[in-house]
Order: C-alpha cells, then sequence, then structure tokens
C-alpha cells in the first residue's frame, strides 16, 4: 500500500509544481513521498540478493530520469534518484567497510558530496535514509521532527513546508511491514522518469496552445 501512497502523492507534488505553484496544498501532499521512498530504499538494501546490483539499478535509473527531471520541473541539479544512491552507498559504508579509516573516510566523502553537489534533497535525504536504517518506532517520528526544526534553523522558512513530511514517517509507524510490489514491480521502478517524461509533454502541449 505505501508504494501506491508514495507514488501517488510524488504526481500530486509535481503537477501542483509544474501547473499550480500558486496552491500550496499540493507541495504539502506531496511531502509524503520523499520519507516513504527512502524507507523502501532501506528495506530494499536489507532485502536485496544482490547489492551490486541493486546500486547500479539505481545509478542506471537516475541517468534516465535526469533528462525528463530537467525538462519538466526545469530543475538543473541531479534528480533525487542520485540521492538514494548515495544514502544506499553511505548504509554499505557503515555496515560494509571493515577498516574504520576507510568507513570514515568514505562516508564522510559521501556528506561532502551531498553537501557540494547539487542534487534533490541533498544532505538531509542522506541523513533522512540513516535515521530510517536505525529504526524504531518509538522514537522514529519524533528523530524525523528534529532532523526537521535542524534544516529549518540551518535554511529557514524556504524549508518550511518540509515539517509537513513527517507525515510520511506517521505512515510507515502505523504500516512498519515492509509489502514490496511484485505484479506492478516494472511499474514502482519506472514511474519516476515516465510520470516525469508524461507531465512534460503535457506542459509542451499546454504551452502550444496557449
Amino acid at each position: 500500500m505505501l508504494e501506491w501512497i508514495a507514488m501517488l502523492t510524488m504526481l500530486i507534488d509535481h503537477v501542483g509544481l509544474i501547473f499550480f505553484p500558486d496552491r500550496e496544498w499540493f507541495r504539502i501532499i506531496g511531502r509524503i513521498a520523499f520519507p516513504l521512498y527512502c524507507w523502501f530504499l532501506v528495506q530494499g538494501y536489507r532485502h536485496t540478493r544482490n547489492l551490486k546490483k541493486y546500486m547500479w539499478r539505481l545509478f542506471l535509473l537516475a541517468c534516465i530520469s535526469q533528462i525528463p527531471y530537467t525538462l519538466a520541473l526545469g530543475q538543473w541539479e541531479l534528480n533525487v534518484i542520485f540521492t538514494l544512491l548515495l544514502g544506499l552507498l553511505a548504509l554499505y559504508s557503515i555496515d560494509h567497510i571493515q577498516d574504520e579509516k576507510t568507513k570514515w573516510f568514505f562516508t564522510l566523502g559521501i556528506f561532502i558530496a551531498a553537501v557540494a553537489i547539487p542534487m534533490d534533497y541533498g544532505l538531509y535525504g542522506i541523513l533522512l535514509i540513516l535515521l530510517f536504517h536505525s529504526f524504531d518506532e518509538g522514537k522514529l517520528i519524533l528523530r524525523h521532527f528534529f532532523l526537521n526544526l535542524l534544516f529549518l534553523f540551518a535554511y529557514g522558512v524556504d524549508f518550511g513546508i518540509q515539517l509537513f513530511s513527517i507525515l510520511g514517517s506517521i505512515l510507515i509507524v502505523l504500516f512498519p511491514s515492509y509489502q514490496p510490489l511484485t505484479k506492478y514491480r516494472w511499474l514502482y521502478r519506472s514511474f519516476y522518469p515516465a510520470h516525469l517524461t508524461i507531465l512534460f509533454f503535457v506542459l509542451f502541449i499546454w504551452g502550444l496552445r496557449q
């Protein structure tokens, strides 16, 4: 169920961003999506049979998504799947690199990359993924809330709408069991670049009619 909610709320968010930028409720609903995708990434990391293949699949999807992301949303930063990929690399570094110096050097490099390279959600996304990795039902919502407050203080009112992302963590606590889509796995995996491509063509056609 959470996968359907994630796709729907992301679609609502992007429809609002592209076609109704003055109607904030689209963006508020859209804040639910990213925490859910971070949760799915952590679960995929824990359950995948081939972590290397999982990483390459994310990288390929990120590359495929970049052009529709830029065209549809008018953003020149890297799309959110690159952020998820960095988060996956951070999880791998923390859990699998044995040498402590190498581990922290590699992890620090990931944090620096998330800050230095413009990408959707950036450092906030990496930290949220790590937060979900240390999942504790009793503390998850509170930790997510304090993470949001930290970034609100750092970035000011422009980050304010992200406070509503706590709704995603509430859903995760309410429905913590991981039941990935199997029959519609192809839809889930292709939804990000596919819906951005469709939205771009709708925007293009809309522009021609103006």
